[in-house]
């Protein structure tokens, strides 16, 4: 196995074992059910819409700005935040486009090309550190999720993270969590 491929495959594997937990897949999350009681929406689009271009990759003539984002804040026992972006309709399975993790406890969004202060963000499925915007195969319509969670805590984790030991910390701190599924791409 090359040294390119190691490291995508051990995401890959993470990804497929975290899929079942509600991180990147369903209705699971490690430690049992959690409540889907975060409301989460956007100024800039609505749920099941097409994300404006400026969201996305340059090759699809957007800009990759991080978009902005609204939620209802979690109630008590929250101790951070986090977001996990993923496309589930990826050829290789749920592709994970950003994790930012550690956003304060009382945050209740996002602006629109700005990462939070004291927020950290994990290694993405591209292997990079920070947002890789929607860039689907041409022609293909994909589905993005933006997924809020309520943690119990901070991940113990720095900026730059690897994405599984990210994505596995904030399932076993999650208290509860929203989503909003948004589309782009298509012939």
């Amino acid at each position: 196995m090359t040294t390119f491929w190691r490291p995508v495959c051990l995401a890959a594997v993470g990804l497929l074992s975290l899929s079942g937990c509600g991180l990147v897949g369903q209705t699971k999350i490690v430690r049992g059910s959690v409540p889907d009681s975060i409301t989460v929406s956007s100024p800039a689009f609505r749920e099941g819409a097409p994300i404006p271009v400026r969201f996305a990759c340059k090759t699809e003539g957007g800009q990759g700005k991080t978009p902005p984002l609204r939620w209802s804040v979690a109630s008590t026992g929250v101790g951070a935040q986090a977001l996990v972006l993923d496309d589930p309709d990826a050829p290789s399975g749920a592709y994970v486009h950003w994790v930012l993790f550690n956003i304060d406890a009382t945050a209740n969004e996002l602006l629109e090309g700005v990462v939070p202060r004291r927020a950290e963000q994990a290694v993405n499925t591209a292997g990079q550190t920070g947002y890789s915007p929607p860039c689907p195969p041409k022609g293909e319509l994909h589905r993005y999720r933006f997924t809020v969670y309520a943690l119990s805590g901070k991940v113990p984790l720095p900026n730059g993270a690897k994405l599984n030991q990210v994505l596995s910390e904030i399932a076993q701190r999650t208290v509860a969590r929203g989503r909003m599924t948004v589309r782009f791409g298509g012939p």
